[in-house]
């Protein structure tokens, strides 16, 4: 039976220590940019080079986080920082970008490659991708049974890591855009907004329908050594000490001793949101739980009194002096931070002087941490030297990858994607290359009328043999195209000659990214939903532009997740929250989440052809046929009628 590694969070310096000191064997976190957690504290170079140094001589390992996309203007620093993380003696860097990829492969030879599950690798095909691309560990997709983990293992000698504990993403990891469309701020590049935490309102009814409850996986602990997994990674950069010590503590214990009473007393401390196994053990149909509030914490009760900033409350769990509270108005989706300055207690009655005036009776108030170990911990931490280290680094050069330009203007390429073959008769005269998306419910349909395929981002374990057997059929016939959304794709062509495409969700938003997919036979890439123009503009100064398709109108798909949904949510349902609206479709047991209103990008079409881009695609997925809305949309391609629209996605306001 394999050993275990325990791979604790650190999104600040007192956390890395009680990580350490708790007993972890690794520790992953971030510089203050290219990471994932971009709100959590990280750290400075000097400061990661010290703490990385204070870890080795404990023999626990560090791993970088750089698990962001990375823009065309930020490679330059993005490779500085690169230098930084390998000076400091990281034992690893953890990525989503496949140009970050390239260049620690090609100029900082001595770090391991660790693919992070923002690059959405779900199956065996992903993971043996992985390992082609130089990747010595894979990251897996939270979404994971224990079978399909058991099964992409015995297929592979990777190392796999796999999450264990803490806060789950509502969609699968690497292909969420929610934040992204909303507001600009994207999941991709660690500065998610966590719209699906919010309140949102469907059928007169509202509730956190998009707020999933905590992992907790670990009575299975045994079952994922004998699986042969390398590392349970817990999640929480951006947890206090207190949470990041308990759970440590608590799966190291169940790692080399198995005594589940302590761990589970540890983990019943980490004030987190109530639990759930996901898919692992079987599919949870209770992961969401609409009338509880979002907030972080134990649950202590209602306020039964409030006057003066002082509250009474009734609860079994006990309040000390020094506990960090928090209190939750449901009703308006507001929370408030609880000081507690003076306590009373008689029985189970709490009478809490605070200095809070917003609080009303009958808000639900939290517990987030605990007053008596918060002392434990920070004595902990005030034990611990990290020396000071005087710090140079050198800076490293990394040349740009050149691109072979044309001397000749290259003719102008529509494509139109569709997952309803009805509209078929309606594109005949169209002239556009037609792409027809592939799902599980279409496989065996009739698929030899079209000429490009959209291979869909996520397909479990248990379906690779379908779509395999399927673009092997379409595959004998020549000039059958492919458009790949996942790393894994890459495999159904080991033996194939195809035309291969790049996906929205393959992403490109610098030169080296675009150059790893040229190497690997792309032809052209789909520039990603989110991506900006002045991005654009940066790819088109450095040569990748000219083989972009530019997405200019439709739906775009902004989260999948695998969740089974709440009953409140229908098969096609509009949601709300108090600023934005979504369409949600719930299918096949999971949820994909779409835009209540069209991206419509047609008058932006004259500054991209400027840009060299000459090729362009209509989405007309999830739109039922109808000819006035095709004749509508082609007008406005053609520039022969403006379309109104107030959804340009981060095209102008830009991508954060």
């Amino acid at each position: 039976m394999s050993k275990l590694e325990i791979l604790a969070p650190a999104g600040s310096k007192d956390a890395f220590i009680a990580a350490v000191e708790a007993g972890a064997d690794a520790v992953y976190c971030g510089l203050k940019d290219f990471s994932a957690r971009s709100k959590a504290s990280n750290f400075t170079p000097a400061e990661f080079y010290n703490f990385t140094n204070y870890a080795h001589k404990k023999n626990v390992k560090v791993y970088a986080a750089f698990n962001t996309l990375i823009k065309q203007n930020e490679i330059k620093e993005a490779c500085r920082q690169i230098g930084l993380i390998a000076q400091a003696g990281a034992d690893a860097v953890i990525v989503q970008d496949f140009g970050v990829a390239e260049i620690v492969k090609k100029h900082f030879t001595k770090l391991k490659l660790h693919a992070s599950t923002q690059m959405t690798i779900h199956n065996s095909y992903g993971v043996s991708e992985a390992q082609k691309a130089g990747f010595a560990r894979v990251v897996l997709a939270r979404e994971l049974s224990l079978e399909e983990i058991k099964s992409i293992k015995s297929k592979t000698d990777a190392e796999l890591e796999v999450f264990c504990h803490g806060a789950l993403c509502f969609g699968v990891s690497g292909i969420c855009l929610m934040s992204s469309f909303i507001g600009g701020y994207s999941g991709n590049r660690g500065a998610c907004a966590q719209p699906c935490r919010r309140r949102w309102s469907t059928k007169n009814k509202d509730g956190f329908y998009l707020s999933p409850k905590d992992l907790n996986i670990s009575e299975y602990i045994r079952e994922l050594k004998l699986a042969g997994v390398t590392s349970l990674k817990i999640e929480g950069r951006m947890k206090n000490p207190q949470y990041v010590y308990k759970t440590v503590k608590a799966y190291k214990i169940l790692a080399e001793t198995g005594d589940s009473s302590e761990a589970s007393e540890l983990l019943s401390q980490d004030f987190a949101r109530s639990k759930t196994t996901f898919n692992f053990a079987g599919k949870s149909f209770d992961i969401f739980d609409p009338q509880k509030p979002k907030q972080l914490g134990a649950y202590i009760g209602k306020i039964l009194s409030s006057k003066n900033c002082v509250i009474t409350i009734k609860t079994d769990l006990k309040i000390n002096q020094n506990d960090v509270l928090k209190a939750a108005d449901a009703k308006t989706d507001t929370y408030y931070k609880v000081p507690v300055l003076g306590l009373k207690q008689t029985g189970d009655i709490y009478e809490i002087e605070t200095e809070t005036a917003q609080l009303r009776t009958g808000m639900d108030m939290f517990k987030t941490a605990d007053g008596d170990f918060e002392n434990t911990i920070q004595n902990i931490i005030k034990n611990v030297n990290i020396e000071k280290a005087g710090v140079k680094f050198n800076e490293i050069q990394v040349k740009l990858p050149e691109f072979t330009k044309s001397a000749d203007v290259p003719a102008e390429e529509l494509f139109i994607k569709i997952n309803d073959r009805q509209w078929l008769k309606l594109l005949k005269n169209s002239g556009a290359k037609i792409i027809y998306t592939l799902d599980r419910e279409n496989l065996n349909q009739t698929l030899e009328e079209f000429d490009f395929f959209e291979i869909p981002p996520y397909i479990d374990e248990a379906g690779l043999p379908e779509f395999q057997d399927v673009i092997n059929k379409l595959s004998k016939n020549r000039g059958k195209s492919f458009f790949l959304n996942n790393m894994g794709h890459f495999k159904f062509f080991d033996k194939i000659n195809a035309g291969l495409y790049a996906g929205p969700f393959l992403y490109a938003l610098n030169a080296f990214a675009a150059d790893f997919l040229f190497k690997r036979k792309i032809k052209n890439f789909v520039f990603s939903y989110e991506d900006d123009f002045k991005n654009l503009a940066g790819l088109s100064k450095s040569g990748p532009a000219a083989r972009g398709i530019f997405y200019i109108s439709g739906f775009p798909v902004l989260a999948i997740s695998k969740m089974q949904p709440h009953d409140d949510i229908g098969n096609d349902t509009d949601i709300t929250s108090a600023k934005d609206s979504l369409r949600v479709i719930n299918k096949d047991g999971g949820i994909t989440v779409l835009p209540q209103y069209p991206v419509m990008l047609f008058g932006k079409k004259q500054a991209l052809l400027k840009l060299h881009i000459r090729k362009f695609l209509i989405d007309l997925s999830f739109i039922p046929p109808n000819r006035n809305y095709l004749s509508s949309i082609m007008d406005a391609y053609n520039g022969k009628r403006p379309l109104q629209n107030n959804f340009e996605f981060n095209f102008e306001r830009g991508l954060k």
